[in-house]
This record gives C-alpha cells, structure tokens and sequence, in this order.
C-alpha cells in the first residue's frame, strides 16, 4: 500500500470479494462463511432488494428495502416476531432477555428497564466515559511502543467502563477472562448450525462449541454469584446493576427477579463492550486512512475537549465526529443480522409471505446497497451531514435495528463511543501500520481479524 493510498479521501475500507452470483446453500455450512458469515454474499445482494431461498426446512426472504423494512419491524409487529429458531439458538448463552423474548414477556422487561436507559441516567456515566478514556490515552503516551493494538485497548476500555457503570468494578472478572469467555460465546452463538434446524444437537458437537461452553459456565457463574450479593447487600451501590434488579423486583418474587437480571446482565456485558469497542476499532482505521478527515475531526475534538464543560457539553461540539462515527456504523454495523418470523399469511412489498416464512434483514448489505447509497462501499462522512441524512429513508441506516425493538442501549454506546473516541484523537494521531492486512469477520457482530495494529503518534 503506497502513502497515497494509505491516506486516501475518500477511501474504500476493507471488505470481502462478492462472487457473481448466489452461492448453493449447502456451502454456508462448509465454505468460508461458516467461519465468516460475510463472506459469500454476492454482488447481487447489493443491487436487488429481495430474495428467496429454501434452506433445508426454511423459506428465507432476504430483504434490503426501507419500505419492506419498516412493514416488518414497524408496521405489522404482530405478524412478525422474532423467531423460535433464532430464540432456540440464543437463550442457551442469553437466558430469556431482551434479546430472546417476545410478545408480553419482551413488553414488560422493555418497559421496566425503560427508565434505567433514560438520557438523565445515561448522563449519570458520561464522567465515567471520560474518565477511563483518558486513563487509557494516559497509558499509550507513557507506553514503549508506538505501533498499538487498537482493538485491543478499545476492548479493554469499553470493559472497564461497562464494569464499572454496571457492576461498580465488582463483578469478579478480568478483562481477558470477560472478553475471551464472551468470544468464545458470541462465536458459539452465531456458528451456522444443523441442530437446531433438525432437532439433532448432538450434530453440533465441535471445538467451537465446547468453548462456547465453557464460556457460558464461566460467564453465568460469575455474574450468578455477583447478583446473589448484591440482592443481599442491605444498601447496594446504586449503578446499573442495582436499578435493574430494583425494577425487577418490584414486581417478582426474588428468585424470578435474579434469573431475569441474570439473563439481561449477560446481554449487556456482551453487547455492551463488545460491540462499541468494534464501532471504536473501525473508526480509528478508517480515520487513519483518510488524512483531510481525521485532521477535521482532530482539530475539532481538540477543540471541544479544550473549551472545558461538562461531557454532555463536549457532545455537543462534535457534529463532524459524529457524522464519522455514524458513518463507521454504516459500514460495519455493530448488529450482524435481525431476523424475523411471520406469524400469518402476507403481502410484503407485492412478495407472498406464509406463515413460518423467515424474513432475515442484514444491515452489512442494507448500509452497503447500490440502490439506497451513492458510492456505497466507500468511507464518506459527509454521507450524516443534515442535508443528506435528511434525504435517508428512516429505515436503511439501521445500526442498533429500528422499531420498538431498537436496541435500548444505543443513546449509551453512543455517548460513550464519543466521548472517548473525541478523547484520543485529541490527544493522538493514527497511522496504518504497513503490511497489515484488514479483513473484517463476523459472528454476532462484525471485527478485524487479529486486531487493529496502528501507529499512535502524540500531537
């Protein structure tokens, strides 16, 4: 790679070959894309917005359209659910959260978890966001080496910041236990499997599903035994945890209400590092090939940072940050699939749909189509400026979902992907590192494989 294309503006940012055309089914099970489920995906893909395919006992609909979208996640929410399938393959690692619940069971966790995400309490972190942000700038100035794993150091800081909002830093794990026992989990979760499909579990039995095993005893155990102490601390510090288990308790007896914050703890611990650590990683390599942009949003974080205030301030003087940070989502979204199932007969967008059909909605091809994005596959903040955003169809940048089942932590992930990304690039600027590859893969959510290597120079 030549310095010119290394700092290129604007770039197109790394992603798999697309063959020509659809690829057998069968070969999602045994080619590439079982162990990376972006690859595959053809050129077609990206330039029509349905798609039909019969996989094994299934009917899929692949569907890319704002409008189909909408009607599936929006407008027809008791014709489509989240499927028993789908379900079936999580609750083994997630319990019955957010994430694996629907109908009356997902209203009344949605709704007693509703005030725990409000933007006053997400202001209540915001100080955390800042602080560790800044302990970690603090140990790359004072580190040996100018050439640092950026996935790794976004990953320990999301850590300690969720460890520290949600279990006040006393959950009874490292990071590197945390992190590698939730990979090992995520990777378990998403590996394409027959089991379910055919009701034969013993098919699965495989290395990577004994480490997910592994991952979910260890994972479950600690946060168990966390909220067992925590149910009896008298006076409980009040973070995250505590007003979780509050609101449950209010209305179940207290075994219910620690099964339900157990299920729950276990989504966010994964969600919620795991995924703006990735949105961090990404960010910091697109903006360390594209030189005028992060020059831009340098000097403006410098600026905001320098100005003193409150987070909540600093925010505030992002804009062009936060159309970077926007258009990292587009590009590699934190979720990697939402998937539906029709629960009756329907029209969808002039397409039959039959009861058990399952509509399937990739935001890595809805954030990349050619037909909603000009010059979709390459890095262009300018795409979330108001004018243009504007212009978006509510439902083709759909980075945390869309709906009532919009990911409840989003205002969150957003203020702390910020926050401390403003941080850093005040304080340093990130150069690729040469003769490093790229190549993003993908499990529940989407990372570089082997890290982010980059070279961090102090301003």
């Amino acid at each position: 790679m030549t310095d010119a294309t290394a700092f290129a503006h604007h770039f197109t940012p790394a992603a798999p070959e697309r063959p020509d055309d659809w690829l057998p089914v069968w070969r999602i099970f045994v080619d590439k894309a079982a162990q990376n489920p972006l690859n595959g995906w053809p050129t077609l893909a990206f330039e029509t917005h349905h798609k039909t395919r019969r996989v094994f006992t299934l009917n899929y609909h692949f569907i890319s359209d704002p409008v189909a979208i909408q009607h599936v996640l929006m407008d027809k929410l008791g014709t489509y659910q989240k499927p028993a399938l789908v379900n079936k393959m999580l609750s083994v690692a997630l319990g019955e959260g957010l994430l694996t619940t629907n109908g009356e069971a997902w209203r009344e966790q949605r709704r007693m978890m509703a005030p725990v995400f409000t933007p006053g309490m997400v202001t209540e972190f915001t100080p955390t966001f800042a602080r560790v942000a800044e302990q970690t700038a603090d140990r790359w100035a004072t580190g040996d080496s100018d050439v640092i794993d950026v996935a790794a150091e976004s990953l320990r800081t999301t850590f300690d910041i969720i460890n520290a909002t949600l279990f006040s830093s006393a959950a009874g794990f490292t990071v590197e236990e945390a992190s590698g026992h939730m990979a090992a989990v995520m990777k378990a979760m998403s590996q394409y499997r027959l089991g379910p499909i055919f009701g034969m579990p013993w098919l699965d039995q495989n290395p990577v599903q004994w480490r997910g095993a592994v991952g979910r005893r260890f994972i479950i155990g600690k946060l168990a035994d966390f909220i067992a102490r925590r149910q009896a601390d008298p006076a409980p510090p009040q973070d995250f945890m505590t007003r979780v288990i509050d609101a449950f308790s209010a209305t179940h007896p207290p075994k219910e209400a620690a099964k339900l914050a157990l299920d729950n703890a276990v989504t966010f611990l994964g969600a919620g590092h795991e995924t703006t650590a990735n949105a961090l990683t990404w960010a910091l390599y697109l903006l360390s090939r594209d030189r005028q942009a992060q020059e831009w949003a340098g000097e403006e974080a410098r600026a905001a940072w320098d100005a003193g205030g409150t987070p909540e301030e600093i925010l505030a003087r992002l804009p062009y940050l936060k159309m970077v940070w926007e258009e990292t989502l587009r590009l590699y979204p934190p979720a990697l699939r939402i998937d539906r199932e029709a629960m009756a007969d329907d029209d969808l967008c002039g397409h039959a749909i039959r009861k058990g059909d399952q509509i399937s909605i990739w935001p890595w091809i809805v954030h990349r189509h050619r037909l909603l994005w000009d010059e979709p596959d390459v890095f262009n903040p300018e795409n979330f400026d108001p004018e243009a955003k504007a212009a978006h169809h509510r439902f083709q940048y759909i980075p945390f979902g869309a709906g009532p089942r919009v990911c409840i932590g989003a205002a969150f992930a957003q203020a702390e992907g910020l926050l401390v990304l403003s941080h850093w690039l005040a304080r340093f600027r990130f150069r690729p590192v040469a003769g490093h590859t790229v190549e993003p893969t993908g499990d529940i959510a989407i990372r570089p494989k082997g890290g982010m290597p980059l070279v961090v120079e102090r301003v």
